[in-house]
């Protein structure tokens, strides 16, 4: 349905902003583009605007004003979105609601809290994964951080980007890092991402995060690790309003070298 080759486009409706914001930073590092709407009617204007159809749409069953239920009655009413599948979100298993979401044209439904694999593997039986190519890890981070610039825009908020370099370590090797970033990511919270740069360098976004909280999580980052790890850290907007420029901090910080742009790290 997407205008692009390859493309898959996914109606996200969920009045929780931080399982809506989970949610959809889980789907887009998968490859697909999401759209948000906090309610039914914001959904459907959402849908009515749109020349083409979205190819999933994903409505929590509970939502204020025009419920869940009732979006997807409107929806199903819609020929353009007759043939689209529905996949509901609930935080409990009524029978009696399950039912009558399936027997409006909903065919699957997911139980929150759910995990971002779970997620995921629903998605990908109901649309297909997104063919992607491997990326340069540089060209993740610089993709994360234009994501994460756009949503700060919308909210008025900041966020901010952490690279640790592990010191003294001239035989470091990609499994140790990628071990690294492993444990980074257990200890942190879902809305954040760990990247691996190279074979001694993570970098970590961290969302609704100034730049005391930048502070506190770099102590911790000492606590949770072994070995001698430098910091370089940038908070959005106040060190940049660009991937490049908040980089170019944050290196600088870490490392104290000119600026260079993300591809050039590794030079």
């Amino acid at each position: 349905m997407s205008a692009f080759l390859g493309e898959k486009s996914i109606l996200l409706v969920e009045d929780s902003t931080l399982v809506r914001f989970s949610s959809r930073r889980i789907l887009e590092e998968n490859g697909y583009i999401v759209e948000e709407a906090a309610d039914g009617i914001e959904a459907m204007d959402k849908v009515r605007n749109r020349k083409e159809p979205f190819d999933l749409v994903i409505v929590d069953i509970h939502l204020p004003g025009m419920d869940g239920l009732s979006f997807l009655e409107k929806l199903k009413n819609l020929p353009s979105y007759r043939h689209i599948p529905v996949m509901m979100f609930t935080v409990d298993t009524n029978v009696s609601l399950v039912k009558r979401a399936i027997d409006l044209g909903a065919v699957d439904y997911l139980s929150k809290p759910f995990t971002p694999e779970e997620l995921i593997r629903r998605v990908g039986k109901l649309i297909g994964a997104v063919p992607r190519e491997k990326e340069d890890p540089l060209e993740i981070l610089h993709s994360t951080l234009r994501k994460e610039i756009n949503r700060a825009k919308r909210g008025n908020q900041q966020f901010s980007l952490v690279l640790a370099k592990r010191e003294e370590e001239p035989g470091g090797t990609m499994e140790k890092i990628e071990k690294t970033a492993r444990i980074l990511q257990r200890h942190l919270r879902e809305i954040d991402i760990v990247l691996v740069i190279n074979n001694r360098t993570v970098a970590a976004v961290l969302p609704l995060t100034d730049k005391k909280g930048t502070e506190t999580v770099q102590q911790k980052i000492l606590t949770w690790l072994s070995g001698k790890w430098a910091f370089g850290a940038a908070v959005y907007p106040d060190n940049g309003c660009e991937p490049e420029e908040l980089f170019n901090y944050a290196r600088n910080s870490l490392s104290g070298s000119d600026p260079v742009s993300l591809p050039e790290i590794n030079k």
